[in-house]
């Protein structure tokens, strides 16, 4: 537990050293545990969210970005589904006895194919050197094509 203490005053001193927080109303004595993005923190953050949106929502067909308000009258999270239907689906393994989120282990799979499929156009980039055409071999090579139907299924 200590080391987790340490570890994180050294990330808040290190991210204060560099701009990225600084302590909340600092000049007036501050706000415990409370921060206030610096120059590099407010850059950081704001590409964080940018890449959210592009994976999130500009690169999803069926999704749509919105805007509102956090606090809406209760009809609207009654008709949203995030009252009575809302639901996390979970899946419990019986054999360690741990629980895990569906679509953390769709994104575990999804992955571990991603790494198949680049581990693969590596291998052949060794292969054939700077010849190589890794879109080209993405987009043709059947193994390649076989781990990008294991994905989409």
């Amino acid at each position: 537990m200590a080391n987790n203490e340490e570890l994180f005053k050294n990330i808040i001193s290190h991210s204060k050293e560099y701009g990225f927080i600084f302590p909340s109303s600092e000049i007036y004595d501050g706000l415990s545990a409370v921060y206030d993005y610096g120059q590099y923190g407010a850059l950081l953050k704001n590409n964080i969210r940018e890449y959210w949106w592009r994976s999130m929502v500009q690169l999803n067909e069926h999704i749509v970005g919105l805007a509102a308000a956090i606090f809406m009258h209760p009809t609207t999270w009654k008709a949203s589904g995030h009252v009575e239907a809302f639901s996390d689906p979970l899946i419990d393994n019986k054999d360690s006895k741990k629980r895990y989120r569906a679509d953390v282990l769709i994104e575990e799979h999804v992955a571990k194919i991603e790494a198949k499929i680049d581990k693969e156009v590596e291998k052949a980039q060794a292969r054939f050197g700077e010849t190589f055409d890794a879109g080209m071999y993405r987009t043709t090579n059947g193994r390649v094509l076989e781990y990008q139907k294991r994905w989409m299924k």
